[in-house]
């Protein structure tokens, strides 16, 4: 039988690829231990945003954005230049006074050093001059500077064109035309005005602030009686007679003219011949006449009989005419206090009784609490 001869061939297995990096055999160590370092220690990268592409339309809005202004403008640079060239001009000088000063000390200069010194204060005089010229040219002339608004405030019968031109001031002139000072005295000239405030906002505004007076009677100045003597006073009383306007302040400041109020009681009994030969005369009847009036309000007898008329009397005593009927009431000289107190009992008196005085006498000087009255 003959025999099979079979070959056999011995097939060794495939060697099984490590799932892991790390123990992968054929890796070596080093290399596992770098790969864990790098793995454990660098974190990824963050994505970096592409650039964006230039289109047209992008680079038209960048042209755009760089075209607008974002500095200061150029007046603004100006000025600037201005003062930084001053600043700069006035530490030159000073600094070259120093050095000067230092090469004196140190006996390195002769008696030029005067001299010099004597040129460098002139160079500075002069610069500072044309400097001021200069800033004072572009402050007066500058259109930035023209007032544009006035405000006004504290005006009850004056009208504001009035009070601007009185001022001095209008729309367009330059705000340092005129001074805060100049703009208030040209206002306190104004009779109606007793005080003003006048504040100058840059660049271009004014303010004003008004107080006006209180008129509270019309004083008749009459004119001089034909038999009285002329002498100094004589072109005094070639004038007529006329009303002024008498303030709160026991001021006659202006005469009465067409836009004037006239319903106010009315002081009667002065002539010019009187004040040109007594000048104390019409303060201290203008003082005593608003007294008067005063109290006569603050008493309540107002209300009941105005006032119409105070006159003064011969002997500077004071009598009055009040109420619609013009009741006379005498009061004679002040003070006034006790003898309107009497005078209001006298009007309750009557009042309760339906009479009208004719005249009431509050003079008696020996006897102040008796009261003569004649009934109509």
């Amino acid at each position: 039988m003959a025999r099979d001869s079979t070959r056999v061939t011995s097939v060794s297995p495939k060697p099984r690829r490590a799932s892991h990096p790390s123990l992968d055999p054929n890796r070596s160590a080093m290399r596992r231990v770098n790969t864990r370092r790098n793995v454990v220690s660098r974190p990824p990268a963050p994505a970096r945003p592409e650039p964006q592409a230039a289109t047209p339309r992008n680079r038209r809005v960048a042209r755009s954005v760089r075209a607008e202004p974002t500095g200061p403008g150029v007046a603004t640079r100006l000025w600037l230049l201005l003062f930084s060239g001053a600043g700069a001009l006035t530490r030159g000088v000073n600094g070259s006074f120093d050095a000067l000063s230092q090469l004196w000390r140190h006996r390195l200069l002769g008696p030029a050093a005067s001299s010099l010194r004597v040129l460098g204060v002139c160079a500075f005089l002069a610069g500072a001059v044309a400097l001021g010229r200069f800033v004072q040219h572009h402050l007066t002339h500058a259109p930035a500077f023209a007032v544009d608004r006035i405000d006004v405030r504290g005006l009850a019968r004056l009208q504001r064109a009035e009070l601007l031109e009185a001022a001095g001031l209008e729309l367009g002139a330059n705000v340092f035309s005129r001074s805060p000072e100049d703009v208030r005295a040209r206002l306190l000239r104004h009779p109606w005005i007793i005080s003003a405030e006048v504040q100058r906002r840059l660049p271009s505004r004014f303010e004003l602030i008004v107080r006006e007076r209180e008129p509270v009677a019309l004083l008749v100045v009459e004119a001089c009686q034909p038999e009285s003597t002329r002498g100094e006073d004589e072109a005094t009383c070639d004038e007529p007679s006329s009303l002024y306007l008498v303030s709160g302040e026991a001021k006659m400041f202006k005469r009465l003219s067409g836009k004037d109020p006239v319903d106010l009681p009315v002081i009667t009994g002065v002539t010019r011949q009187r004040l040109a030969s007594d000048p104390d005369f019409p303060r201290r009847v203008l003082v005593d006449g608003v007294a008067l009036l005063h109290e006569y309000r603050n008493s309540g007898l107002w209300q009941r009989s105005a006032i119409g008329e105070i006159h003064i009397e011969s002997n500077d005593g004071f009598s009055l005419y009040v109420g619609e009927d013009l009741t006379y009431v005498r009061l004679g000289a002040p003070p006034f206090t006790q003898k309107l107190r009497r005078l209001k009992r006298v009007f309750e008196r009557l009042e309760r009784e339906s009479a009208h005085a004719e005249y009431i006498y509050l003079d008696n000087e020996q006897r102040p609490d008796r009261v003569t009255v004649r009934l109509r």
